[in-house]
């Protein structure tokens, strides 16, 4: 058996944080004994085609990449601060870039339709509406992460493409429920064809012993009280307002909290200023192989997950970062945004704070 999974972004390298969730999504799959093509963007040049063998997801994994920038250009658009905003913000480059990667889309399925028995599209634009096009007979499962939901609202004719997207026979699924409900808002009848991802088991999280959380500290150099998060450095993720709180909470006389965000990305810069202006110790490790993840997460004493809604109308869908940290029983402080603010936790396991708001998120640190 063969699935195809589409997405528009997938890891290119150890640490890459872009698509991560993606990634485990296709592990699970080659783990129940398929084999797995995957069709994402790339950030090879334009006229370049790019095919990966990747043995570490599974014997039978293969990952294709679909070029859509052109030499010279900047990052492409699927790797950069976010789609969604660089389509929102216009420019001709954005959107030829987005209409090369689905036209691209279109002929890879279409090529492949024969060959798979069914399709797993991440973002219902373009990737569901890629297998919708293409390959109408396939079976197909379409994910909205969040980025997506928000386009369809906002496109001349968004809600036309939702209808044509819930008509189409292929299973709905959403990573909260406040997703469920506006994608349901553009597709009257809808909802009873969409089923929301169950965000978060409520198992009981993994012990984690003190040596273990000591031995995680000495190999990774903490000190004093440290303050974890994890993601690509964008403005949806609401670092800058992790590291404003966690200047306001320190106490006076007492050794600062150490800030530590793994990812990178192009606030770095910004993130990097702002620290520096008002003291608070930060570290940027850059991209940690997935793998190491969980160390941080041991040694740390806090997860913090500052995503804000953008003006975009896109919010934060769930993190595989959030989950795991509960998941490890590391107490997580979380905006109240998106599918985070649907997490079926109390204190002391989660609380959850004002979006955007870094006043709140500093009376939260201090507690």
């Amino acid at each position: 058996m063969t699935i195809g999974v589409l997405t528009t972004s997938f890891p290119r390298h150890p640490g890459d944080f872009a698509g991560c969730f993606v990634e485990d999504a296709v592990r699970g799959l080659a783990a129940s004994g398929a084999a797995v093509e995957v069709i994402a963007a790339g950030d090879v040049r334009e006229g370049v085609i790019s095919v990966e063998s990747r043995p570490d997801l599974g014997a039978a994994v293969t990952v294709h990449r679909i070029a859509v920038s052109p030499a010279g250009t900047a990052t492409p658009l699927f790797y950069g601060p976010g789609a969604p905003e660089a389509l929102e913000q216009g420019g001709a480059e954005a959107w030829r870039q987005a209409v090369t990667f689905w036209a691209g889309l279109c002929r890879a399925v279409h090529a492949r339709r024969s060959t798979w028995e069914r399709v797993e599209a991440h973002w219902l634009v373009p990737c569901a509406l890629a297998v919708r096009a293409a390959a109408p007979q396939l079976r197909w499962r379409a994910y909205a992460h969040s980025g997506d939901v928000a386009l369809l609202e906002r496109l001349p004719g968004g809600a036309a493409l939702a209808r044509y997207l819930s008509r189409g026979g292929g299973d709905l699924r959403f990573a909260s429920n406040n997703l469920r409900m506006r994608f349901s808002r553009l597709v009257t009848g809808a909802v009873a064809s969409a089923n929301a991802l169950n965000p978060i088991d409520a198992a009981a999280p993994v012990d984690v012993s003190p040596l273990e959380r000591q031995q995680a500290r000495r190999a990774l150099h903490l000190r004093g009280r440290t303050l974890l998060s994890v993601g690509r450095l964008v403005p949806i993720k609401g670092f800058d307002v992790l590291v404003r709180a966690a200047a306001i909470a320190a106490t006076p006389g007492a050794e600062p909290s150490m800030v530590v965000i793994l990812g990178d990305g192009p606030e770095r810069p910004r993130l990097e200023r702002l620290a520096h202006r008002l003291n608070v110790n930060l570290r940027l490790p850059g991209f940690v192989p997935r793998a190491e993840v969980a160390r941080w997460m041991t040694g740390a004493d806090l997860y913090v997950q500052p995503s804000r809604p953008l003006r975009s109308g896109r919010t934060e869908g769930l993190p595989v970062a959030t989950r795991e940290a509960l998941s490890l029983g590391l107490p997580v402080v979380a905006s109240a945004t998106g599918g985070l603010a649907e997490l079926p936790h109390a204190p002391p396991r989660l609380r959850l704070v004002r979006p955007d708001d870094h006043m709140a998120l500093a009376a939260c640190l201090r507690a």
